[in-house]
């Protein structure tokens, strides 16, 4: 029902801004182009617009040479509608959020945090991504993938599913990945482009996070810090780092693993969890602000590294602890 709404709202309007969550990855980016690929069969005008710019190893995908990241000093914008896909909260569009006020905004999301920030909302916490459930107004609108189409969405289920691996994947989505494996694409070089492509510098620096990682006495928690001067002295942007999640996430016994990066020239510290078993990071990052998925969430904490730190590692004790009082009561 809800999808013959949104279609029915994207009729009555011709021109939109889609736009998504900062620091945006593969599910954001491909949601957003195969959205736009969708509105435009539709015979409407689009733009992408995002607080930040595109990852280098997303620039593969058709059309993202279109989006746009929004200047702070930019000229206001004619247009009707505004999408927001894979956001939770207005806050997550950064600056994006002044340009679209007072517009009409639908949202469209799949994370369990969402608050239901626009005029209309369709928030699915069971969908793999919001690639699947964009894949879902083209069969409601009835209007067939194309080649670019699919391209877009098979790389934004495959990175926020973790390849498969993450327990998000459903029946669903591999029957929608079958779909979408019918074009023409490689999937081969998909994941060539988006983990495959690591500079000699980011592998350098992968073996330094690596050789300092923490953990707690239990094992059931594992941590590590990205600095700015990390970053700096090997020449670095962020975006660089965001997957080492992935590699820390292989050890044993790590129910929690979480990293901690400086942003904002140290005054604030960027946080990313990932969970292996039924402990809900989005919790924790939602008692500093945060949010996202049970198994994957964030927040920013606004301390140096070293107070950060020691309030995650506080909440992340707690959560386990509570946990764990929650277990034996079930017995």
């Amino acid at each position: 029902m809800i999808k013959k709404q949104i279609l029915e709202k994207i009729k009555q309007s011709n021109s939109f801004i889609i736009t998504a969550h900062i620091n945006p990855e593969g599910d954001s980016i491909g949601s957003q182009l195969a959205m736009a690929k969708l509105l435009t069969a539709m015979g409407k005008t689009v733009r992408i617009i995002n607080a930040d710019k595109i990852p280098g190893n997303l620039k593969f995908l058709p059309g993202a040479e279109k989006i746009e990241s929004l200047p702070e000093n930019y000229e206001p914008i004619s247009f009707d509608l505004a999408i927001i896909l894979d956001c939770p909260n207005l806050e997550r569009i950064g600056n994006v959020r002044k340009l679209i006020a007072e517009r009409y905004v639908i949202c469209i999301d799949h994370h369990v945090s969402n608050d239901q920030f626009g005029n209309m909302n369709w928030t699915d916490s069971k969908a793999s991504s919001a690639g699947e459930m964009v894949y879902g107004l083209f069969k409601a609108a009835d209007i067939p993938l194309d080649n670019a189409s699919a391209l877009c969405l098979y790389t934004a289920i495959m990175t926020d599913t973790g390849s498969f691996r993450y327990a998000n994947t459903t029946v669903k989505t591999h029957h929608i990945i079958a779909d979408l494996l019918s074009f023409n694409f490689c999937p081969t070089k998909v994941y060539e482009h988006i983990y495959e492509t690591k500079s000699f510098e980011v592998m350098k620096l992968l073996a330094e996070v690596l050789n300092n990682l923490q953990r707690s006495a239990d094992g059931r928690y594992v941590w590590f810090r990205v600095t700015a001067e990390m970053l700096k002295r090997n020449k670095l942007n962020a975006e660089s780092t965001e997957d080492f999640i992935a590699f820390v996430r292989m050890i044993e016994g790590a129910e929690v693993v979480a990293y901690l990066r400086e942003i904002d020239q140290g005054a604030k510290v960027k946080i990313s969890m990932r969970s292996k078993t039924d402990i809900d990071v989005n919790a924790i990052a939602g008692y500093f602000g945060g949010g996202g998925h049970k198994a994957a969430s964030g927040c920013v904490i606004e301390a140096n590294i070293d107070q950060a730190e020691k309030m995650l590692l506080s909440q992340i004790k707690k959560s386990i602890e509570e946990h764990n009082r929650n277990k034996k009561q079930e017995k």
